[in-house]
């Protein structure tokens, strides 16, 4: 089952209330313009991840290294968080409301068994609650931010939608994690060879057998430190240039780089590969029908009355579909053409439309069909395989851009606001 802390910005690590003992007074972390991160927040992330990381059996590195990461997680947050307020963006209860309901959904779950879930592990569900809220805000605030970031132009589509043309047989998908040693914004050469020495010094470590997990989490950057640098599966035309490149010949389990971006020194590992068809195949429609719609002088029961007049007209012989359309059918975008509505894609047609189409056998009429537009009668005249890799494969072009360029600005834009922010960490006595 996947973890039921998963949301689409990765593992949701919720605070530990439900026991926690009591404090006198909650200190302050830091100062985050005019925002605070709370010791609180700290210690309760710090017991999740250690048990999520228990329970996964992944090494951890010592404490004071995984606070440092957890308060640097917690401080992008709360700059984000922030900058929702500023700009007015809110997420009522209903909205996360069905986000939790889609949680328990994917992990095949009630709410209420969801909720015996978070009180197993004892997590208090309202704290649950707003930990959500707090992910689906920041969410908002970066997608909106970084988007307006990132261009992609048709001929950058066309291009990458002719090299997937060209490959043939099967592509590769990988599962890669990766390690972040950032760079200051206008880095001297100084701190440029100290990153990178250091960046071989953990390449060469991993290479002998040092955990990937434990390293991403004592050194990386990337927003999946604390996933243990885990970015799931993806295509290496998804990818920034340099990780595509550097990759093109890597095998199952090896360790590369490091490699230089315009953010820092990355190391990559390649957790596992799998190959993806590429040919995609649909069944198109070619159907007709007639449309008549309700209005003061034409009640439901009779616009269904007069179709099923004009169907058993058809099946005896008495009527031909096509004149029936001409005459009587109120769809101006078809009724001249008798009906005849083309080849396409079921899923174009309104579902109760669509519903009824797929139950035909070809050269059969429906009963008459109620859908938003008014009562159907509907005959489908054949069906057909089409190749559509085409035109999947420009959309598969234009996501992999998006996803690429947009893991790319994201970084930077995460960088830039947090050298933008007032930060002031203070030490465990509040100075």
């Amino acid at each position: 089952m996947k973890n039921w802390r998963t949301l689409l910005l990765g593992v949701v690590l919720c605070a530990n209330t439900a026991f926690a003992a009591p404090q006198e007074v909650d200190k302050v972390a830091a100062v985050v313009d005019n925002g605070v991160v709370l010791e609180s927040e700290v210690n309760d992330m710090l017991m999740s991840v250690k048990q999520q990381s228990k329970e996964a059996k992944q090494q951890l590195p010592d404490d004071a290294t995984l606070r440092h990461q957890i308060l640097d997680r917690l401080i992008m947050d709360n700059i984000q968080l922030q900058m929702a307020t500023k700009m007015g963006i809110t997420v009522t209860d209903d909205d996360v409301n069905k986000a939790i309901a889609n949680i328990a959904q994917q992990n095949n779950l009630t709410l209420d068994q969801l909720r015996s879930r978070l009180a197993y592990e004892g997590l208090n569900y309202n704290t649950y609650r707003t930990q959500i809220r707090k992910e689906m805000l920041i969410s908002q605030v970066r997608n909106g931010e970084v988007r307006r970031r990132v261009t992609i132009l048709p001929q950058e589509v066309d291009a990458l939608a002719k090299q997937l043309a060209a490959q043939t047989g099967n592509e590769a998908e990988y599962n890669l994690s990766n390690i972040l040693l950032p760079l200051p914004q206008n880095p001297t050469q100084d701190q440029v060879d100290q990153t990178e020495i250091l960046a071989k010094k953990l390449v060469s470590e991993l290479n002998h057998g040092a955990d990937f997990a434990k390293m991403a989490m004592t050194y990386s950057a990337d927003p999946h430190a604390l996933d243990g640098g885990n970015m799931g599966w993806g295509k290496l035309q998804g990818l920034p240039s340099l990780f595509a490149q550097a990759l093109a010949t890597a095998k199952k389990g090896q360790v590369v780089g490091p490699i230089r971006s315009g953010v820092g020194f990355h190391i990559l590992k390649v957790n596992d590969m799998r190959d993806v068809d590429q040919k995609v195949s649909v069944t198109e429609v070619h159907a007709r029908h007639i449309l008549l719609k309700t209005s003061v002088v034409l009640t439901d029961a009779q616009a269904q009355a007069k179709l099923e007049q004009v169907a058993a007209a058809i099946k005896s012989g008495r009527a031909n579909f096509a004149d029936e359309a001409k005459q009587l059918s109120q769809d101006p975008g078809s009724a001249n053409q008798g009906g005849d509505l083309g080849w396409a894609s079921p899923d174009m047609y309104d579902p109760a439309f669509r519903d009824a189409l797929l139950k035909l056998k070809k050269g059969e009429i429906s009963a008459p069909v109620r859908s938003s537009f008014g009562w159907h009668l509907i005959q489908l005249l054949d069906t057909r395989q089409v190749d559509r890799t085409d035109a999947v494969q420009k959309d598969k072009a234009y996501r992999l851009l998006f996803n690429r360029k947009f893991a790319e600005e994201a970084q930077s834009w995460m960088q830039e606001q947090r050298a933008q922010s007032y930060v002031k960490i203070l030490d465990g006595n509040g100075q």
